[in-house]
């Protein structure tokens, strides 16, 4: 029975996220063309929407995914790690950086693309935790 509620429950936070990368679709509208800073704005867009979905794929996985090690593996014996530091800062800085895009005039293609660069980072880096099974050590 608690089977039953567990795959009830994957399922409604697989329509949430799935609903919520669809809101940001909507939301940021990322092959809208600005008139002076066509590339850096839609590339902006387009790495924050690609860590959106491996950050959302790592979240699921966190929750969701089987926890089980390898004999070699061994867990972290803090909280405070590498990768959990890491992660900490991929749920917020990259956020940020979408929502304040619009407040800076000054520079702003710079602005663009080093959070495009922040975003492919991250992007790599929960690409690489969830292929690596670093998520089921946290």
């Amino acid at each position: 029975m608690a089977s039953v509620f567990q795959n009830v429950f994957q399922v409604f936070f697989l329509i949430g996220y799935i609903l919520l990368f669809i809101i940001s679709i909507i939301i940021l509208r990322p092959f809208r063309l600005h008139r002076k800073r066509k590339k850096s704005t839609v590339t902006l867009k387009v790495t924050y929407l690609l860590y959106l979905a491996a950050f959302l794929c790592f979240t699921y996985l966190l929750l969701f995914g089987n926890k089980e090690l390898r004999e070699d593996d061994v867990p972290y014996d803090t909280l405070f790690n590498v990768h959990f530091l890491l992660f900490l800062t991929a749920t917020i800085i990259p956020n940020i950086g979408i929502m304040i895009r619009k407040k800076i005039r000054k520079n702003r293609v710079e602005y663009n693309v080093l959070f495009t660069v922040i975003n492919l980072l991250y992007f790599v880096y929960l690409l690489y935790l969830c292929f690596s099974r670093e998520w089921a050590l946290l």
